[in-house]
C-alpha cells in the first residue's frame, strides 16, 4: 500500500525476457500486455487500506499508488500439477500453484529439473502429476 521510489533502477531479465530492458518505476512489458486483465475492485482496495491504517496509524501518511487485479491459477485439490504431458512428449507442465510459488517454488523447481533432466526425482512425482484428475471425483478437469 505504500509507494516506494525505485530510484530509476532498471530491470534485466534472462531467457525470452532477456531481449528487453525496462525501468522498475514504470509499467513493464508484462503489465502493458495482459491477456486476462480483470478490473480492480476499488472498494476492496479502499477497505484494505482503511484496515491497514487502523492497524498501523502511521500508514495514514501514505497512499495507494497503484492497484492490480489478476487471476490465481489453482487445481481442484490445491496441489500444483507437475509432470510431463503424455500426449505432448517433452512438455512438462508446472501450473496451479495458487499463489504458493514462493513457498514451494524451490522444491517444485528441483522436481521439474529432475523430470526434464531424466534423473531420479527428489520426491515421488506421482502425487503431483496432472493425470491425477482423470477419472477422479472431480471428473475430467482438462484435456492436454
Amino acid at each position: 500500500l505504500v509507494g516506494v521510489d525505485t530510484g530509476g533502477l532498471e530491470g534485466l531479465r534472462s531467457g525470452h525476457e532477456g531481449r528487453g530492458r525496462w525501468r522498475l518505476d514504470q509499467p513493464t512489458p508484462m503489465e502493458k500486455m495482459r491477456i486476462l486483465d480483470p478490473k480492480v475492485d476499488t472498494s476492496a482496495v479502499e477497505l484494505t487500506y482503511k484496515r491497514a491504517v487502523a492497524m498501523v496509524p502511521a500508514l495514514k501518511q501514505s497512499s495507494v499508488t497503484a492497484a492490480w487485479a489478476g487471476y490465481v491459477d489453482s487445481t481442484p485439490d490445491g496441489v500444483p500439477g507437475i509432470g510431463e504431458i503424455a500426449s505432448l512428449p517433452g512438455l512438462v507442465l508446472a501450473a496451479g500453484f495458487s499463489g504458493h510459488g514462493f513457498g514451494i517454488g524451490p522444491g517444485a523447481g528441483h522436481l521439474i529439473a529432475d523430470i526434464v533432466s531424466g534423473v531420479a526425482p527428489i520426491v515421488d512425482p506421482k502425487p503431483y502429476h496432472p493425470d491425477r484428475f482423470h477419472g477422479s471425483s472431480w471428473g475430467k478437469v482438462a484435456d492436454f
